[in-house]
Order: structure tokens, then sequence, then C-alpha cells
């Protein structure tokens, strides 16, 4: 997606403008921690639609390999993911089940269910304000793999994967939203 950005920006047309405000991360004692705040530059409810869209998340995220919505109601929806990585020529895939609970347009709560995930534990939490034309999006990652990671290269591997993955995804989701062919009732 990055090349796509790129590509805009050398053949002079008009490139979105993801701004990465703040970035944290962080390890400790074996739960990885990511603290993101970014604007994008989509207007809220689209933003909200896009990423809502959970079906639709390897659209958005070329490690996503599956996801699929198992079950909705009461403003959660119940979402299953594979997502799938190297690190050198390890490659895993971790399965990964949430209920998302949504507050629309401003808030999702994701706790991952351990019982039927590859994490021994997981929380993510997506809060978007409006800012002029733009959103401000603030988003936090609290996650536990329940597989070995490599002390050394694994963690380098998963900080790049955690914060560079979201990254992609944000930005694919910019675009989309900001993208007037895209109908957000589409769900």
């Amino acid at each position: 997606m990055r090349w796509l950005a790129l590509w805009g920006l050398l053949a002079g047309s008009q490139s979105l403008a993801l701004e990465v405000l703040e970035q944290d991360f962080s390890v400790e004692d074996g739960v990885y921690g990511l603290a993101l705040e970014v604007r994008l530059d989509a207007p809220i409810e689209r933003l909200w639609a896009v990423l809502t869209h959970y079906e639709r998340l390897s659209e958005l995220n070329a490690a996503v390999v599956a996801s699929e919505v198992t079950q909705a109601a009461d403003g959660r929806a119940e979402v299953m993911t594979e997502i799938r990585g190297c690190v050198l020529f390890f490659c895993n895939t971790v399965r990964r089940v949430e209920v998302m609970e949504e507050f629309a347009p401003v808030r999702i709560v994701a706790l991952t269910d351990p019982a039927r995930s590859d994490l021994r534990q997981a929380r993510s939490e997506w809060n978007l304000w409006p800012e002029d034309e733009a959103t401000r999006l603030s988003l936090t990652v609290s996650m536990e793999p329940d597989f070995w990671v490599p002390r050394l290269l694994g963690r380098r591997a998963l900080r790049r994967s955690l914060i560079g993955g979201t990254l992609e995804l944000l930005e694919a989701a910019e675009a989309r939203a900001a993208d007037p062919a895209f109908d957000v009732t589409a769900r």
C-alpha cells in the first residue's frame, strides 16, 4: 500500500495524509503493547463504516488471510481473523476470535477469547473523534501471544508487524473512506 502512496506522490497526484501523531511500543512480561494516535484525511462516519466492515479486513491488510463475523447483536460483533506472519523463514498463522463492542461512531473495544485464539490475552481500544473534515484516531493494543516468540529477532519482528500492519490497515482504511464509490451503508 505504501508504494501506491509513493507512486501517487511521484506522479504528482493528490495523496492521502495519514499523519502519525504519537507512537509507543512496549514489551513487559511477554505482553506487547502499542499506543498510536493518528490523523486520517477522511470523515469519521465513512472511516467508521470501513473499520467495522470486518468481513473485508483482508482488503485493508495483506497479513489478514481470513476474517469472518460469526455473531452480531446488541452493538457487539464476534469476529474471527487469521493473520499470517513470517520472521525470516519461520511463518505462522495466528487465529484470533474477538468480541467487538461498538459505540458508533466513536469507539470500538475488542476483547480476544483466549479459548478460541492463539493469544493468552488481547485487548484493543479504538477511539475516534472528528477533527474538521478529518478524523483523529487513538488506538491502544495489549497482546500476549500463546506461542513461542524468539527473544530478540521475534520481538523486533512482532514490533515491526504490529506497528507496520496497523499503519497499513489505517492507510488503506483512509483511502477506502475517501473513495466516493465506497458504499458506507453496506455491511
